[in-house]
């Protein structure tokens, strides 16, 4: 049997044009200075952002500590595109995958859309709490990107 994935489409407007807030997303030194999900994150094979191919592996903050998820970088086109996929599941999560898509606004803002899949485990776990889990990860997701628009609003992105 096929298990049905979590899906979700988050839309943010993030206070600084696409080049600003991609930067702010995907170097990793900068990252931390404002993700809420993350406490560590690198590029496996060292450098601050990732590119196709890459391998990152990111560790949990707070109660998600426990957690580490590797991921492969699918896409990775500045400043419009980049998309993710876990390499083996970790944690709850059985299989997860984002992308993310940039857009200026005439505004000197951007437009932000993130889409992702997960799916937990174990089967049981998915089958009973499956929507639970998607909708605690769309509001850990809202309050990252939330604290990501604190960040470029504050001058970060500058």
């Amino acid at each position: 049997m096929t298990q049905k994935h979590s899906h979700g489409r988050l839309a943010f407007v993030m206070p600084a044009p696409s080049a600003a807030a991609f930067e702010a997303f995907f170097n990793h030194e900068v990252r931390l200075r404002w993700d809420t999900l993350l406490e560590a994150m690198h590029v496996e094979g060292g450098g601050t952002h990732p590119y196709a191919g890459a391998i990152s592996t990111n560790r949990g903050r707070g109660w998600k500590g426990g957690v580490t998820m590797r991921t492969r970088f699918l896409v990775y086109d500045p400043p419009r595109q980049a998309a993710a996929e876990l390499l083996e599941p970790t944690g709850v999560f059985e299989r997860w995958a984002a992308s993310m898509r940039f857009t200026d606004r005439g505004d000197g803002s951007c437009n932000l859309i993130y889409t992702y899949a997960i799916q937990l485990r174990p089967t049981s776990l998915e089958a009973l709490f499956g929507w639970a889990g998607n909708m605690l990860f769309a509001w850990e997701t809202r309050r990252r990107f939330g604290a990501m628009a604190e960040y470029l609003r504050a001058g970060g992105g500058a």
